[in-house]
């Protein structure tokens, strides 16, 4: 390849060696060549040569390769397009590093910030001492590697390394005696206790209050009226017995029970099934085995249904807020809610500030003369429970915001308008009888005057009914004066006629 010319105008001149064609041996590339016979190539008695003479044999006036072929690029036939030839003369030659000078390169800082878009890290950091951060991230997918039968794979998964903290207890010793032992194993069940149920969601709750097959007697003192097509919320339901016997007794429109254990949720909606009747329909999309698994599922539709079990929910839920901020989004939602026995738990957990944030949002919560249906466990109880950790300790010290307290400030500082006491017995073990405060959330004017009416309607009828009753009592004591009237002169009447004999006994003896 020669180039010559100026630098405006260039002239490729190139000169195409073209190797002649390799003239085939007798043996041809794999050996001996037979022709379609089954002869040699070379043998005059070949088949195709008999019925199509030589003038038609297919390499018979043909060239392998054209000796007077010009490729339009000036290529040749190992380098049709001619690249060799195209040499950038703008281009720089590489740069030369040199070998004492390191390369040098930016490592980000963080792998979930690479471009450091939230500038976490500063950006005149040193090259030269990057900043290094433990970012550990595990591969879901496990290592794969061939075996000797490369048709198979081997998983191996990766082994877990264990970090040791400093901050971790020494390890046990060894050598510990049988009472020991004993005595630690009693102090981690305890511990493992305490960190379960610091929020009091004690899974066997209701074992400790009721009978086996017991009626809650706290039903016997809430009135139907309150949750009869009404919106309910239960907070802290536990397991549900309470909130399933409200839905099933009491044909509320809907009701919510709302816990922060998530155990004890599931287990409250598998327990819809052991209240459901025999009769309950429990028609959907769903196969058969499902209801008998997981309870009732009833079928999605446009209506909405009221009746059991379609009327009840239950839901993961932290009742209390973070802050007095959130309150001004909370909306009128329920018509009654229930706040039985988690005062104590509350009180413990949040302090005297989370105490005041949940009054505030149950109030906030609660429709124009809705009803909070409230049970506080006394303050006496709280020191026992306080023990369970230390958060829980601090907080107890630190209460002055005390369950007396609550009442009045329900009623002055979130604005309930009245107060109901009702009086609960019959539970199973000693402090469950506690009282229950119904508190009656300021009802609208039109509201006020339908009660108004309500209460001087059933004014006029107890009115009425005293009435009746004086008058029938009035009637009685008439009818008894007549008897006893009629009797004084049955009785005069025959004293006289006695006296008569004894006067005139011969008249009466002639008679």
């Amino acid at each position: 390849l020669q180039m010559s010319g100026d630098n405006d105008a260039s002239e490729i001149e190139t000169k195409v060696e073209v190797e002649a064609p390799r003239q085939s041996e007798s043996s041809g590339r794999g050996g001996r060549r037979f022709s379609q016979s089954g002869r040699k190539s070379g043998d005059n008695k070949g088949g195709f040569k008999r019925r199509h003479g030589e003038a038609h044999h297919h390499n018979k006036g043909k060239k392998r390769f054209r000796d007077d072929f010009i490729y339009p690029t000036g290529g040749n036939i190992h380098d049709p397009l001619n690249l060799n030839s195209v040499t950038p003369g703008t281009v720089d030659p590489p740069l030369k590093r040199p070998k004492d000078f390191p390369l040098k390169v930016k490592i980000p800082g963080t792998l979930h910030d690479p471009l450091n878009l939230l500038g976490e890290i500063p950006m005149d950091e040193s090259l030269d001492n990057p900043l290094v951060i433990d970012d550990p991230i595990v591969s879901p997918m496990p290592i794969m590697s061939f075996s000797k039968n490369k048709k198979k794979f081997d998983y191996k998964p990766k082994k877990k390394v264990e970090v040791k903290n400093e901050d971790k207890e020494e390890e046990q010793p060894k050598n510990l005696t049988k009472e020991e032992k004993e005595a630690l194993a009693r102090k981690e069940k305890k511990e493992a206790f305490n960190k379960k149920y610091s929020y009091g969601n004690f899974d066997r709750y209701y074992g400790h209050r009721l009978t086996n097959g017991q009626r809650d007697p706290r039903l016997s003192v809430l009135n139907r009226e309150w949750f009869e097509k009404r919106t309910v919320l239960d907070i802290g339901c536990n397991a549900g017995f309470l909130t399933l016997s409200i839905a099933k007794e009491y044909g509320p429109r809907r009701i919510l029970g709302i816990d922060i254990d998530e155990h004890l949720i599931g287990v409250a909606r598998k327990n819809i099934r052991h209240y459901c009747d025999k009769n309950t329909e429990l028609a959907g999309k769903f196969p058969a085995s499902f209801a008998r698994q997981f309870g009732p599922i009833s079928q999605t539709s446009l209506s909405f249904s009221t009746k059991f079990p379609d009327n009840i929910w239950f839901r993961t839920e932290n009742f209390v807020l973070e802050n007095d901020d959130l309150l001004e989004t909370v909306e009128e939602e329920y018509d009654v809610i229930l706040a039985l026995s988690i005062t104590k738990w509350i009180h413990l957990n949040w302090g005297d500030d989370g105490m005041r944030r949940f009054f505030k949002r149950c109030f906030a919560s609660l429709h124009p003369g809705g009803r909070l249906i409230l049970e506080p466990q006394h303050f006496s109880t709280y020191r026992k429970r306080s023990v369970m950790s230390e958060e829980l300790k601090t907080n107890y010290r630190s209460i002055e915001f005390k369950p007396e307290d609550f009442e009045m400030y329900l009623l002055e500082e979130c604005g309930f308008e009245s107060v109901e006491h009702l009086t609960v017995t019959g539970a199973k073990a000693k402090g469950f009888d506690r009282p229950i405060d119904v508190y009656v959330k300021k009802p609208p004017a039109f509201m006020r005057k339908r009660e108004t009416k309500k209460v001087e309607r059933k004014k006029d009828e107890h009115g009425e009914k005293e009435k009746k009753e004086e008058g029938e009592m009035v009637t009685k004591e008439n009818e008894v004066k007549n008897e006893e009237d009629a009797m004084d002169t049955e009785a005069k009447e025959k004293d006289c006629k006695i006296d008569e004999s004894r006067v005139n006994p011969q008249e009466s003896k002639s008679e």
